[in-house]
């Protein structure tokens, strides 16, 4: 959906993952089994390794959807941490987009319902519009 918008406005697009933080109960368990050192290159490693992790699902998507096109995207990829929603908007509003389009997975009527999801903190606290597309 994304990619043919981009391409009716001649739009650039921009990829934004959002790793958000590790819950504090997560980090007591770590902070209290493992020494400075170890958890200090365990949240180093493992923000590396997620991130390179995205950029090639990212990379590997582009490739998928965009092969057989006849006309090409510009394309940015975003790797950011931080709470989600509040990064989204943060991101949207520092490179001026004009449109957020964002995937959801709904799996039922109430969860539909209250979509007390990102998606609908990010429709709440920007003022940049909002697409949500329901993803399979």
């Amino acid at each position: 959906m994304a990619v043919s918008m981009a391409k009716q406005y001649s739009a650039q697009i921009t990829f934004l993952h959002v790793i958000a933080p590790i819950p504090d109960s997560v980090v007591f368990t770590l902070e209290s089994t493992l020494s400075a050192d170890a958890y200090s290159k365990l949240q180093k490693d493992g923000i590396s390794n997620l991130k390179k992790l995205m950029e090639d699902r990212i990379t590997a998507f582009c490739d998928s959807e965009l092969e057989n096109l006849d006309w090409q995207p510009k394309i940015e990829s975003v790797i950011s941490k931080g709470d989600v929603h509040s990064k989204i908007v943060e991101v949207a509003e520092l490179k001026k987009v004009d449109l957020i389009v964002m995937g959801t997975r709904t799996h039922s009527a109430t969860k539909q319902f209250f979509m007390g999801s990102v998606a609908n903190k990010v429709m709440r606290s920007s003022d940049i519009p909002v697409l949500v597309v329901p993803l399979s």
